[in-house]
């Protein structure tokens, strides 16, 4: 059995935890997590130690692999920690937020040897695995151009995430929309010219974007455009909004996650969240199909889809982005 620990056991730790429970190669043993009534709660759900720090728990613990799932801005210490001992990594995205905290977490995941899959859950996800096979069996030639829109209510950063000043739409939600562009194309990044607004969260004390909207560059000349914001109202029909638009020499591809097949209408109007639905049991999400992947990596030795050459790529571009907003100027990767 391959023996994994949890940093974090909010909302992902916790699908962590129950996907590791279902594989029947994977064990959890032991979970991490500041909050001590979500550690309390953790801890007696799932009969594994509990330790409020990540460091005691590596340093107590006989791990095979860690699940990283702490806030955007706080992957290093445990990457770095698990790195030193050998342990296998699966890591939530970004990488990171800082440039050189990712070069150093890159630098020690290749001196340990060790398996590092980023958690760009996407690539698992059923209508963008539709879409990559698409493209690789030419349907639509090369492509030529690329635009994504991906964007929260503003739920998410006044509600559900307690530390959303410290991150921004950019940082939690384009590296899916960035990291699936560079997936589907396997070009280059190079350069990024981006625009920010701040003026709704500003007002409401949570001091990031509202909005970011950027132009990529790719190293073959074609260009792609991706848009993502915080504030979308609580009206929407899911809690966020994910649209992308590939156009190739030959066609194009067209895929709306927010369009999930169901409707429903009582008091209002919403579209019911269908992809990852349990079926007898079984946990469906790409989450977890990512994690059950990673479980396969250990087991057979086989490389991760998403590595950490893909987080580093993904962080250089995100902190371009950020970097073209604050200077005006194209960006380089």
């Amino acid at each position: 059995m391959i023996k994994f620990g949890i940093v974090g056991m909010g909302i992902r730790g916790s699908l962590f935890a129950d996907t590791i429970m279902q594989n029947p190669y994977s064990e959890l043993v032991a979970v991490s997590e500041i909050n001590e009534e979500g550690l309390a709660k953790a801890k007696d759900k799932y009969r594994a130690s509990g330790y409020k720090d990540v460091e005691e728990m590596i340093q107590n613990e006989v791990l095979d692999a860690l699940v990283i799932s702490t806030p955007d801005f706080l992957h290093y210490k445990p990457v770095m920690l698990a790195a030193k001992k050998g342990i296998h990594i699966m890591v939530e995205k970004p990488f990171s937020t800082s440039i050189e905290e990712t070069e150093e977490m890159y630098q020690a995941v290749k001196e340990a040897g060790i398996k590092c899959l980023i958690a760009f859950e996407n690539r698992w996800n059923s209508p963008f695995v539709a879409v990559k096979e698409a493209i690789e069996n030419g349907e639509i030639g090369n492509i030529v151009t690329m635009n994504a829109r991906l964007n929260d209510t503003i739920f998410v950063p006044t509600q559900m995430l307690k530390w959303s000043k410290n991150s921004s739409p950019g940082w939690f939600l384009f590296p899916h929309a960035t990291d699936i562009a560079c997936w589907l194309n396997e070009k280059r990044p190079v350069q990024v010219f981006a625009v920010g607004t701040k003026k709704k969260l500003v007002s409401l004390g949570i001091d990031t974007y509202d909005s970011i909207q950027t132009i990529v560059t790719f190293e073959d000349q074609t260009h792609a455009t991706f848009t993502t914001s915080w504030i979308l109202p609580e009206s929407m029909p899911l809690i966020y909004d994910f649209k992308y638009e590939i156009i190739g020499e030959n066609g194009a591809l067209y895929v709306d996650l927010a369009d999930q097949m169901v409707r429903k209408a009582v008091t209002d109007y919403k579209h019911v969240h269908t992809l990852g639905t349990p079926i007898n049991g079984l946990l469906t999400s790409a989450p977890s199909y990512m994690l059950n992947s990673f479980v396969d990596n250990i087991r057979l030795d086989t490389t991760p889809v998403a590595t950490e050459e893909d987080g580093l790529l993904n962080t250089r571009l995100v902190h371009a982005i950020h970097k073209s907003i604050e200077t005006g100027t194209v960006q380089p990767i």
